[in-house]
């Protein structure tokens, strides 16, 4: 009898401990009174910075109208409104700025859904690093929303009506993500601007002109190029068609058409790449600094309007030079344009860096200025076409009865 007291006992004190080790704890969990209910958020999906004719910065947000959040009716809300809206306000910082907009909304500014930031040409060509402070510092700007240097000022991009996408950052993100422009996160932006091996560049946003059904001209965002930036200074801006050279030497390229005529053809071949690999290989000989690139590379071929039969090995190889030769053209003109510009847009720093640290050492502060744009480039080029379609003779050279 005297150990079933015992037991009884020993059970009803492991009870009560298991009891506090599981409910205690929620004595000290703090409830949600100070939670923020989503009707009481202004949603900004894209942010505008610009510099003022005073010599303050505008910021403006593109926010998300409440009413029109579950409408059928694309871009615009139930009621004929908007999906968004922009409101922007001037301040000595971003800081300053925000604050004098929240002042004037009756909702809290959220940025967990920004997709988009956009420099103004303007401040990208004073200097952004003051103003990347705030948005890498304050928790809530999310690391990857996409970052863009604009013509001129950046708020009218977050204001003009776009098809099929529901506001301008959804089509300016969607453009990017396709691969086919460059495309830098602020997470990445931030560790250009704390890199000393490289500098900065960010895709430039351009304003082109669409006819509409009814046959009025609409104004879009579009990304035309790159900005280039040395240190936190934008100095200049690569081209379309150079860029894609850029992404070759980055090894980013997702998706890219190439037409070309081959040597001694009339008429042209048009190839889509979709496959590509890219190695730099960096060199130092005889005081000279070189950049070994090896380029791997296969595509398809989407149209051909010369007379080579693609059944033929011989013509096949021909095409394929052909190939080589134009990823090298593109390569070797985001090169050059890349040191005219002084600035090391491929990231051959890092390379050189990481094989020849004691050399790199003595170089790194003149880096940009002098010794990279007197880097060599040697390319070593591998173009092979995967797929010929379904035809092996183009519609010319079956037409001429060859």
């Amino acid at each position: 009898m005297i150990k079933v007291i015992h037991r009884t006992k020993h059970t009803l004190l492991k009870n009560v401990l298991l009891f506090s080790a599981i409910f205690v704890p929620f004595l000290f969990v703090s409830g949600c009174g100070d939670r923020i209910e989503i009707n009481d958020l202004a949603i900004v999906t894209a942010a505008a910075i610009d510099k003022s004719d005073n010599g303050q910065v505008e910021l403006a947000i593109e926010i998300v109208v409440p009413k029109s959040i579950g409408s059928s009716q694309g871009a615009r809300g139930g009621d004929g409104g908007q999906a968004t809206t922009v409101r922007s306000k001037k301040g000595d910082n971003l800081s300053d700025a925000l604050s004098k907009l929240q002042a004037d909304l009756p909702r809290k500014v959220f940025w967990g859904s920004c997709k988009v930031f956009i420099f103004g040409e303007g401040i990208a060509k004073d200097g952004i690093q003051d103003h990347l402070d705030f948005l890498v510092r304050d928790p809530l700007p999310r690391e990857r929303a996409y970052v863009f240097v604009s013509e001129g000022e950046a708020k009218p991009f977050i204001r003009h009506e776009v098809p099929i996408e529901r506001n301008p950052a959804e089509m300016i993100r969607e453009i990017t993500v396709r691969g086919s422009v460059i495309g830098v996160t602020l997470m990445e932006l931030d560790e250009m601007m704390a890199n000393e091996d490289y500098s900065a560049n960010l895709p430039y946003l351009t304003i082109k002109e669409e006819e509409t059904s009814d046959g009025t001209l609409s104004e879009l965002p579009n990304i035309n190029g790159t900005a280039m930036f040395r240190k936190d200074k934008m100095v200049g801006v690569l081209t379309e068609s150079t860029t894609r050279g850029l992404l070759w030497l980055k090894d980013r390229i997702k998706e890219a058409t190439i037409n070309m005529t081959p040597e001694n053809v009339t008429g042209d071949i048009s190839m889509t790449q979709i496959k590509s690999k890219v190695n730099l290989t960096p060199k130092i000989s005889g005081g000279e600094w070189i950049m070994m690139i090896k380029v791997k590379t296969e595509g398809v071929v989407v149209q051909n309007s010369t007379v080579l039969n693609l059944d033929d090995p011989k013509q096949v190889k021909l095409i394929e030079k052909a190939f080589g030769k134009q990823i090298e053209n593109r390569m070797r003109k985001a090169i050059e344009e890349s040191q005219g510009m002084k600035v090391d847009a491929a990231h051959f720093g890092k390379e050189f860096h990481r094989k020849y640290p004691k050399q790199w050492k003595k170089v790194k502060n003149h880096w940009e200025e002098e010794v990279f744009p007197e880097v060599k480039v040697e390319f070593v080029i591998d173009a092979h076409i995967r797929s010929r379609g379904f035809v092996d003779k183009s519609i010319r050279e079956r037409g001429s009865g060859k």
